[in-house]
Protein backbone atom coordinates (compact mmCIF):
# COMPACT_ATOMS: atom_id res chain seq x y z
CA UNK A 1 0.00 0.00 0.00
CA UNK A 2 1.08 3.56 -0.65
CA UNK A 3 1.61 6.49 1.65
CA UNK A 4 0.59 9.10 -0.89
CA UNK A 5 -1.76 11.05 1.34
CA UNK A 6 -0.59 13.18 4.21
CA UNK A 7 -3.22 11.90 6.63
CA UNK A 8 -6.48 10.02 6.47
CA UNK A 9 -9.24 10.70 8.94
CA UNK A 10 -11.68 8.07 10.15
CA UNK A 11 -14.81 9.34 11.86
CA UNK A 12 -16.57 7.02 14.30
CA UNK A 13 -14.69 4.35 16.25
CA UNK A 14 -17.33 1.64 16.29
CA UNK A 15 -16.54 -1.89 15.03
CA UNK A 16 -16.39 -0.76 11.40
CA UNK A 17 -14.33 2.34 12.16
CA UNK A 18 -11.84 0.50 14.32
CA UNK A 19 -11.16 -2.28 11.84
CA UNK A 20 -10.95 0.16 8.92
CA UNK A 21 -8.73 2.75 10.59
CA UNK A 22 -6.37 0.18 12.13
CA UNK A 23 -6.17 -1.72 8.87
CA UNK A 24 -5.45 1.50 6.97
CA UNK A 25 -2.70 2.51 9.40
CA UNK A 26 -1.13 -0.96 9.59
CA UNK A 27 0.84 -0.22 6.40
CA UNK A 28 2.31 2.94 7.96
CA UNK A 29 -0.17 5.45 6.56
CA UNK A 30 -0.88 8.26 9.02
CA UNK A 31 -4.40 8.11 10.47
CA UNK A 32 -6.43 10.50 12.59
CA UNK A 33 -9.06 8.35 14.33
CA UNK A 34 -11.83 10.59 15.66
CA UNK A 35 -14.69 9.80 18.00
CA UNK A 36 -16.59 12.26 20.21
CA UNK A 37 -16.50 9.78 23.12
CA UNK A 38 -13.49 10.97 25.12
CA UNK A 39 -13.44 7.90 27.36
CA UNK A 40 -13.39 5.59 24.35
CA UNK A 41 -10.57 7.62 22.79
CA UNK A 42 -8.45 7.35 25.95
CA UNK A 43 -9.01 3.59 26.08
CA UNK A 44 -8.02 3.18 22.43
CA UNK A 45 -4.89 5.26 22.99
CA UNK A 46 -3.96 2.72 25.69
CA UNK A 47 -4.50 -0.10 23.22
CA UNK A 48 -7.79 -1.27 24.77
CA UNK A 49 -10.33 -2.43 22.20
CA UNK A 50 -14.08 -2.44 22.93
CA UNK A 51 -14.77 -5.15 20.34
CA UNK A 52 -13.63 -8.73 19.87
CA UNK A 53 -12.19 -9.37 16.42
CA UNK A 54 -9.54 -12.00 15.65
CA UNK A 55 -6.06 -10.49 14.96
CA UNK A 56 -7.27 -6.92 15.55
CA UNK A 57 -5.26 -6.47 18.80
CA UNK A 58 -2.06 -7.51 17.02
CA UNK A 59 -2.82 -5.25 14.08
CA UNK A 60 -3.47 -2.31 16.43
CA UNK A 61 -0.11 -2.88 18.10
CA UNK A 62 1.51 -2.80 14.67
CA UNK A 63 -0.38 0.36 13.65
CA UNK A 64 -0.32 2.45 16.84
CA UNK A 65 2.71 4.46 15.79
CA UNK A 66 0.82 5.73 12.76
CA UNK A 67 -2.45 6.46 14.58
CA UNK A 68 -3.69 9.47 16.50
CA UNK A 69 -6.84 8.81 18.52
CA UNK A 70 -8.69 12.01 19.31
CA UNK A 71 -12.01 13.49 20.38
CA UNK A 72 -11.03 16.86 18.89
CA UNK A 73 -12.74 17.25 15.52
CA UNK A 74 -10.30 20.03 14.57
CA UNK A 75 -7.61 17.38 14.10
CA UNK A 76 -9.41 16.25 10.95
CA UNK A 77 -8.48 19.53 9.31
CA UNK A 78 -5.08 18.02 8.52
CA UNK A 79 -6.62 15.19 6.48
CA UNK A 80 -6.90 15.02 2.69
CA UNK A 81 -9.24 12.02 2.90
CA UNK A 82 -11.94 11.67 5.57
CA UNK A 83 -13.89 8.42 5.86
CA UNK A 84 -17.11 8.29 7.86
CA UNK A 85 -16.99 4.83 9.35
CA UNK A 86 -19.59 4.76 12.12
CA UNK A 87 -21.74 1.63 12.28
CA UNK A 88 -25.42 2.48 11.92
CA UNK A 89 -27.47 1.13 14.84
CA UNK A 90 -30.84 -0.55 14.42
CA UNK A 91 -33.85 -0.64 16.70
CA UNK A 92 -35.90 -3.66 17.80
CA UNK A 93 -37.66 -3.67 14.41
CA UNK A 94 -34.29 -3.70 12.57
CA UNK A 95 -34.83 -0.15 11.31
CA UNK A 96 -31.64 1.91 10.87
CA UNK A 97 -31.06 5.11 12.82
CA UNK A 98 -28.93 7.19 10.44
CA UNK A 99 -29.01 10.20 12.77
CA UNK A 100 -25.75 9.04 14.32
CA UNK A 101 -24.05 9.51 10.96
CA UNK A 102 -25.60 12.92 10.36
CA UNK A 103 -24.65 14.04 13.87
CA UNK A 104 -21.03 13.08 13.24
CA UNK A 105 -21.03 14.84 9.87
CA UNK A 106 -22.41 18.02 11.41
CA UNK A 107 -19.86 17.84 14.24
CA UNK A 108 -16.80 17.58 12.01
CA UNK A 109 -17.95 19.50 8.92
CA UNK A 110 -16.72 22.94 10.06
CA UNK A 111 -13.21 21.53 10.53
CA UNK A 112 -12.75 19.71 7.19
CA UNK A 113 -10.26 21.26 4.80
CA UNK A 114 -11.43 22.68 1.52
CA UNK A 115 -11.13 20.23 -1.36
CA UNK A 116 -10.93 17.17 0.89
CA UNK A 117 -12.15 13.84 -0.46
CA UNK A 118 -14.94 12.39 1.69
CA UNK A 119 -16.10 8.79 1.74
CA UNK A 120 -19.13 7.40 3.56
CA UNK A 121 -18.59 3.80 4.63
CA UNK A 122 -21.57 3.55 7.00
CA UNK A 123 -24.36 1.38 5.64
CA UNK A 124 -27.24 3.60 4.53
CA UNK A 125 -30.37 3.22 2.36
CA UNK A 126 -30.58 4.30 -1.28
CA UNK A 127 -30.73 8.07 -1.61
CA UNK A 128 -28.92 8.85 1.63
CA UNK A 129 -25.52 9.69 0.14
CA UNK A 130 -26.97 11.97 -2.53
CA UNK A 131 -28.96 13.80 0.15
CA UNK A 132 -25.80 14.01 2.26
CA UNK A 133 -23.98 15.63 -0.64
CA UNK A 134 -26.66 18.31 -0.83
CA UNK A 135 -26.36 18.81 2.93
CA UNK A 136 -22.59 19.31 2.61
CA UNK A 137 -22.92 21.81 -0.23
CA UNK A 138 -25.51 23.81 1.68
CA UNK A 139 -23.37 23.97 4.82
CA UNK A 140 -20.01 24.55 3.10
CA UNK A 141 -20.77 25.90 -0.42
CA UNK A 142 -17.15 26.87 -1.02
CA UNK A 143 -15.55 23.65 0.21
CA UNK A 144 -15.54 21.73 -3.09
CA UNK A 145 -15.72 18.34 -1.40
CA UNK A 146 -15.80 15.16 -3.49
CA UNK A 147 -18.13 12.65 -1.83
CA UNK A 148 -18.10 8.88 -2.38
CA UNK A 149 -20.09 6.01 -0.94
CA UNK A 150 -17.74 3.12 -0.12
CA UNK A 151 -19.56 -0.18 0.32
CA UNK A 152 -18.19 -1.82 3.46
CA UNK A 153 -17.67 -5.60 3.54
CA UNK A 154 -17.21 -6.11 7.28
CA UNK A 155 -18.08 -9.60 8.50
CA UNK A 156 -17.84 -10.09 12.25
CA UNK A 157 -15.09 -12.58 13.01
CA UNK A 158 -13.39 -12.04 9.63
CA UNK A 159 -13.37 -8.26 9.48
CA UNK A 160 -9.61 -7.71 9.45
CA UNK A 161 -8.94 -10.06 6.57
CA UNK A 162 -11.94 -8.70 4.65
CA UNK A 163 -10.63 -5.15 4.96
CA UNK A 164 -6.98 -5.89 4.15
CA UNK A 165 -7.72 -8.31 1.29
CA UNK A 166 -11.07 -7.41 -0.30
CA UNK A 167 -12.21 -9.34 -3.36
CA UNK A 168 -13.47 -6.06 -4.86
CA UNK A 169 -14.25 -2.46 -3.97
CA UNK A 170 -17.63 -0.89 -4.72
CA UNK A 171 -17.89 2.89 -4.90
CA UNK A 172 -20.84 5.18 -5.40
CA UNK A 173 -20.23 8.65 -6.81
CA UNK A 174 -22.09 11.66 -8.12
CA UNK A 175 -20.51 11.05 -11.56
CA UNK A 176 -19.98 7.31 -12.10
CA UNK A 177 -17.90 7.90 -15.23
CA UNK A 178 -15.76 10.61 -13.68
CA UNK A 179 -12.14 10.15 -12.64
CA UNK A 180 -11.41 9.79 -8.96
CA UNK A 181 -8.99 12.23 -7.28
CA UNK A 182 -5.50 10.92 -8.06
CA UNK A 183 -4.36 10.45 -4.47
CA UNK A 184 -7.60 8.68 -3.50
CA UNK A 185 -7.38 6.46 -6.55
CA UNK A 186 -3.81 5.43 -5.69
CA UNK A 187 -4.93 4.39 -2.22
CA UNK A 188 -7.77 2.30 -3.64
CA UNK A 189 -5.64 0.72 -6.38
CA UNK A 190 -3.16 -0.39 -3.72
CA UNK A 191 -5.70 -2.97 -2.50
CA UNK A 192 -5.01 -4.82 -5.76
CA UNK A 193 -8.59 -5.78 -6.51
CA UNK A 194 -11.25 -4.73 -9.06
CA UNK A 195 -13.00 -1.41 -8.37
CA UNK A 196 -16.61 -1.01 -9.42
CA UNK A 197 -17.73 2.62 -9.59
CA UNK A 198 -21.40 3.46 -10.07
CA UNK A 199 -24.01 5.97 -8.99
CA UNK A 200 -24.78 6.52 -5.32
CA UNK A 201 -28.09 4.68 -5.38
CA UNK A 202 -26.65 1.73 -7.30
CA UNK A 203 -23.84 1.27 -4.78
CA UNK A 204 -26.18 1.62 -1.80
CA UNK A 205 -28.57 -0.93 -3.30
CA UNK A 206 -25.70 -3.27 -4.23
CA UNK A 207 -24.80 -3.67 -0.57
CA UNK A 208 -28.38 -4.47 0.34
CA UNK A 209 -28.69 -6.83 -2.64
CA UNK A 210 -25.70 -8.86 -1.45
CA UNK A 211 -27.31 -9.33 1.94
CA UNK A 212 -30.66 -10.26 0.39
CA UNK A 213 -28.95 -12.95 -1.71
CA UNK A 214 -27.18 -14.34 1.36
CA UNK A 215 -30.42 -14.35 3.34
CA UNK A 216 -32.12 -16.28 0.55
CA UNK A 217 -29.26 -18.83 0.52
CA UNK A 218 -29.54 -19.37 4.28
CA UNK A 219 -33.29 -19.86 3.98
CA UNK A 220 -32.82 -22.27 1.07
CA UNK A 221 -30.40 -24.41 3.09
CA UNK A 222 -32.57 -24.44 6.19
CA UNK A 223 -35.70 -25.42 4.28
CA UNK A 224 -33.93 -28.32 2.59
CA UNK A 225 -32.28 -29.39 5.86
CA UNK A 226 -35.71 -29.70 7.45
CA UNK A 227 -36.88 -31.70 4.44
CA UNK A 228 -33.87 -33.99 4.87
CA UNK A 229 -34.96 -34.74 8.41
CA UNK A 230 -38.47 -35.48 7.18
CA UNK A 231 -37.60 -37.87 4.36
CA UNK A 232 -34.45 -39.50 5.77
CA UNK A 233 -31.92 -37.73 3.55
CA UNK A 234 -28.64 -36.28 4.82
CA UNK A 235 -27.66 -32.71 4.00
CA UNK A 236 -23.99 -33.47 4.75
CA UNK A 237 -24.04 -35.91 1.83
CA UNK A 238 -25.84 -33.49 -0.49
CA UNK A 239 -23.97 -30.24 0.15
CA UNK A 240 -20.61 -31.20 -1.46
CA UNK A 241 -22.43 -32.12 -4.66
CA UNK A 242 -24.25 -28.80 -4.63
CA UNK A 243 -21.07 -26.83 -4.05
CA UNK A 244 -19.46 -28.57 -7.04
CA UNK A 245 -22.08 -26.96 -9.29
CA UNK A 246 -20.50 -23.80 -10.73
CA UNK A 247 -23.85 -22.02 -10.47
CA UNK A 248 -23.80 -22.51 -6.68
CA UNK A 249 -20.10 -22.64 -5.85
CA UNK A 250 -17.77 -23.72 -3.02
CA UNK A 251 -18.33 -20.55 -0.96
CA UNK A 252 -22.12 -20.64 -1.06
CA UNK A 253 -24.04 -19.93 2.15
CA UNK A 254 -25.67 -23.34 2.30
CA UNK A 255 -24.82 -24.59 5.77
CA UNK A 256 -28.03 -25.05 7.78
CA UNK A 257 -28.41 -22.95 10.90
CA UNK A 258 -30.81 -20.99 13.03
CA UNK A 259 -31.51 -18.35 10.41
CA UNK A 260 -29.97 -14.94 10.01
CA UNK A 261 -28.68 -13.06 13.05
CA UNK A 262 -26.37 -10.25 14.04
CA UNK A 263 -28.51 -7.35 12.80
CA UNK A 264 -27.06 -6.48 9.40
CA UNK A 265 -28.94 -8.96 7.25
CA UNK A 266 -32.14 -8.34 9.21
CA UNK A 267 -31.70 -4.60 8.76
CA UNK A 268 -31.40 -4.93 4.99
CA UNK A 269 -34.38 -7.25 4.71
CA UNK A 270 -36.48 -4.74 6.65
CA UNK A 271 -35.17 -1.85 4.56
CA UNK A 272 -35.77 -3.61 1.25
CA UNK A 273 -39.26 -4.65 2.28
CA UNK A 274 -39.99 -1.05 3.19
CA UNK A 275 -38.63 0.22 -0.13
CA UNK A 276 -40.80 -2.24 -2.04
CA UNK A 277 -43.90 -1.10 -0.16
CA UNK A 278 -43.23 2.60 -0.71
CA UNK A 279 -42.31 2.13 -4.40
CA UNK A 280 -45.22 -0.15 -5.26
CA UNK A 281 -42.96 -3.15 -5.92
CA UNK A 282 -44.09 -6.69 -5.12
CA UNK A 283 -41.85 -7.59 -2.18
CA UNK A 284 -43.60 -10.80 -1.12
CA UNK A 285 -40.37 -12.77 -1.64
CA UNK A 286 -38.62 -10.57 0.92
CA UNK A 287 -41.57 -10.65 3.31
CA UNK A 288 -41.47 -14.46 3.12
CA UNK A 289 -37.78 -14.51 4.03
CA UNK A 290 -38.44 -12.27 7.03
CA UNK A 291 -41.33 -14.44 8.24
CA UNK A 292 -39.37 -17.67 7.77
CA UNK A 293 -36.30 -16.45 9.64
CA UNK A 294 -38.40 -15.08 12.47
CA UNK A 295 -39.66 -18.61 13.09
CA UNK A 296 -36.43 -20.48 12.40
CA UNK A 297 -35.08 -20.56 16.00
CA UNK A 298 -38.09 -22.74 16.83
CA UNK A 299 -36.04 -25.69 15.51
CA UNK A 300 -34.19 -25.90 18.83
CA UNK A 301 -37.36 -25.88 20.88
CA UNK A 302 -38.85 -28.63 18.69
CA UNK A 303 -35.82 -30.82 19.30
CA UNK A 304 -35.95 -30.16 23.02
CA UNK A 305 -39.63 -31.13 23.06
CA UNK A 306 -38.80 -34.35 21.17
CA UNK A 307 -35.83 -35.39 23.30
CA UNK A 308 -35.79 -33.58 26.67
CA UNK A 309 -39.19 -32.38 27.82
CA UNK A 310 -40.47 -35.92 28.25
CA UNK A 311 -41.65 -37.93 31.26
CA UNK A 312 -38.82 -39.63 33.09
CA UNK A 313 -35.99 -37.49 31.75
CA UNK A 314 -35.52 -35.68 35.06
CA UNK A 315 -36.11 -37.14 38.53
CA UNK A 316 -39.64 -36.68 39.87
CA UNK A 317 -40.29 -33.10 40.93
CA UNK A 318 -37.16 -31.77 39.22
CA UNK A 319 -36.63 -29.87 36.01
CA UNK A 320 -34.29 -31.17 33.32
CA UNK A 321 -30.82 -29.65 33.22
CA UNK A 322 -29.80 -28.07 29.92
CA UNK A 323 -26.26 -26.92 29.21
CA UNK A 324 -25.69 -24.32 26.51
CA UNK A 325 -22.45 -23.67 24.68
CA UNK A 326 -22.36 -20.27 23.02
CA UNK A 327 -24.04 -16.91 23.48
CA UNK A 328 -22.51 -14.83 20.67
CA UNK A 329 -24.47 -14.94 17.43
CA UNK A 330 -21.45 -16.41 15.59
CA UNK A 331 -17.83 -17.25 16.27
CA UNK A 332 -15.23 -14.50 16.15
CA UNK A 333 -17.38 -11.90 17.89
CA UNK A 334 -18.80 -11.13 21.32
CA UNK A 335 -21.90 -9.55 19.80
CA UNK A 336 -25.22 -10.98 21.00
CA UNK A 337 -27.37 -8.63 18.92
CA UNK A 338 -30.26 -10.67 17.51
CA UNK A 339 -28.48 -13.81 18.73
CA UNK A 340 -30.54 -16.94 19.27
CA UNK A 341 -29.12 -17.95 22.67
CA UNK A 342 -30.53 -15.13 24.83
CA UNK A 343 -33.99 -15.57 23.29
CA UNK A 344 -33.96 -19.35 23.76
CA UNK A 345 -32.77 -19.12 27.36
CA UNK A 346 -35.55 -16.67 28.16
CA UNK A 347 -38.09 -19.04 26.61
CA UNK A 348 -36.77 -21.91 28.74
CA UNK A 349 -36.58 -19.86 31.95
CA UNK A 350 -39.31 -21.79 33.81
CA UNK A 351 -38.88 -25.14 32.07
CA UNK A 352 -35.32 -26.19 32.87
CA UNK A 353 -32.24 -25.57 34.96
CA UNK A 354 -29.96 -23.67 32.59
CA UNK A 355 -26.18 -23.46 32.48
CA UNK A 356 -24.18 -21.55 29.89
CA UNK A 357 -20.62 -20.90 28.77
CA UNK A 358 -19.12 -18.76 26.01
CA UNK A 359 -15.41 -18.15 25.40
CA UNK A 360 -15.72 -14.36 25.06
CA UNK A 361 -19.18 -13.19 26.20
CA UNK A 362 -19.06 -12.26 29.88
CA UNK A 363 -21.93 -12.52 32.42
CA UNK A 364 -21.90 -8.72 32.71
CA UNK A 365 -22.56 -8.33 28.99
CA UNK A 366 -25.84 -10.20 28.69
CA UNK A 367 -28.89 -10.72 30.89
CA UNK A 368 -29.98 -14.35 30.70
CA UNK A 369 -31.74 -16.66 33.20
CA UNK A 370 -28.85 -19.10 33.36
CA UNK A 371 -25.84 -19.90 35.51
CA UNK A 372 -22.49 -19.11 33.93
CA UNK A 373 -20.06 -21.92 34.63
CA UNK A 374 -16.35 -21.53 35.26
CA UNK A 375 -15.39 -23.67 32.28
CA UNK A 376 -16.83 -25.11 29.11
CA UNK A 377 -17.05 -28.66 30.42
CA UNK A 378 -18.65 -27.71 33.75
CA UNK A 379 -21.82 -27.01 31.76
CA UNK A 380 -22.21 -30.77 31.31
CA UNK A 381 -22.25 -31.89 34.95
CA UNK A 382 -25.47 -33.88 35.38
CA UNK A 383 -26.98 -32.30 32.26
CA UNK A 384 -29.81 -33.91 30.31
CA UNK A 385 -28.82 -32.15 27.09
CA UNK A 386 -26.07 -30.03 25.61
CA UNK A 387 -27.31 -27.41 23.15
CA UNK A 388 -24.63 -25.77 20.96
CA UNK A 389 -25.70 -22.34 19.69
CA UNK A 390 -22.45 -20.74 18.48
CA UNK A 391 -19.95 -22.24 16.03
CA UNK A 392 -16.81 -21.58 18.09
CA UNK A 393 -13.96 -23.89 17.04
CA UNK A 394 -13.55 -25.16 20.62
CA UNK A 395 -17.01 -26.73 20.36
CA UNK A 396 -16.14 -28.90 17.35
CA UNK A 397 -15.02 -31.95 19.35
CA UNK A 398 -16.79 -32.29 22.72
CA UNK A 399 -14.39 -34.22 25.01
CA UNK A 400 -15.49 -37.76 25.73
CA UNK A 401 -14.70 -37.39 29.44
CA UNK A 402 -16.92 -34.31 29.64
CA UNK A 403 -19.81 -36.01 27.85
CA UNK A 404 -19.64 -38.84 30.36
CA UNK A 405 -20.43 -36.34 33.11
CA UNK A 406 -23.92 -35.88 31.66
CA UNK A 407 -27.03 -37.57 33.08
CA UNK A 408 -28.34 -38.12 29.54
CA UNK A 409 -25.83 -37.97 26.70
CA UNK A 410 -27.70 -35.84 24.20
CA UNK A 411 -26.04 -33.21 22.00
CA UNK A 412 -28.24 -30.84 20.00
CA UNK A 413 -25.89 -29.13 17.54
CA UNK A 414 -27.89 -26.20 16.20
CA UNK A 415 -25.01 -24.68 14.22
CA UNK A 416 -23.36 -27.71 12.62
CA UNK A 417 -20.06 -27.17 14.40
CA UNK A 418 -19.36 -30.70 15.70
CA UNK A 419 -16.80 -32.46 13.52
CA UNK A 420 -17.98 -36.06 13.40
CA UNK A 421 -14.59 -37.20 12.14
CA UNK A 422 -12.96 -35.99 15.37
CA UNK A 423 -15.65 -36.30 18.03
CA UNK A 424 -16.09 -39.56 19.94
CA UNK A 425 -19.88 -39.82 20.04
CA UNK A 426 -20.53 -43.52 20.53
CA UNK A 427 -23.33 -43.84 23.04
CA UNK A 428 -24.30 -40.19 22.50
CA UNK A 429 -27.53 -39.10 20.85
CA UNK A 430 -26.40 -36.51 18.32
CA UNK A 431 -29.04 -34.26 16.79
CA UNK A 432 -28.21 -31.78 14.04
CA UNK A 433 -29.97 -30.04 11.18
CA UNK A 434 -30.41 -31.93 7.95
CA UNK A 435 -29.69 -35.34 9.44
CA UNK A 436 -32.09 -38.28 9.51
CA UNK A 437 -33.31 -39.43 12.90
CA UNK A 438 -31.53 -42.78 12.47
CA UNK A 439 -27.80 -43.02 13.30
CA UNK A 440 -25.60 -41.67 10.48
CA UNK A 441 -23.89 -44.05 8.08
CA UNK A 442 -20.24 -44.89 8.57
CA UNK A 443 -19.35 -42.98 5.41
CA UNK A 444 -20.99 -39.85 6.72
CA UNK A 445 -19.21 -40.16 10.07
CA UNK A 446 -15.88 -40.51 8.33
CA UNK A 447 -16.45 -37.46 6.21
CA UNK A 448 -17.49 -35.26 9.14
CA UNK A 449 -19.61 -32.15 9.25
CA UNK A 450 -19.74 -29.29 6.79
Amino acid sequence: MTDSMTRTGFVGMSHLGLVSSVGWASSGRQVVAFDPDAELVRALARGELPVHEPSLPQLLEQARGAMTFTDDAAALGACDLVIFSRDVPTDAANVSDTRVVLDLVDRVLPHLRRGATLALMSQVPPGFTRALGARLRAARPDAAFELYYWVETLIFGRAVDRFLRPERLILGSADPSGARPAAFDRELQAFGCPIFQMGYESAELTKMSINLYLSAAVTYANTLADLCEGVGACWADMAPALRADARIGPQAYIRPGLGIAGGNLERDLASLAGLCRTRGVNGSFIETLIAYNTERPGWVRRKLDEHVFLPGIAPAGQKPVIGVWGLAYKKGTRSTKNAIAPRLLEELRDLAVLRVWDPVVLPTEVDVPATFTASRDDVLDGADALVILTDWDEFSAPPRAALERMRHRLVIDAVGVVDLARAELSGVDYVAMGRPAAPPSASTEARGSL
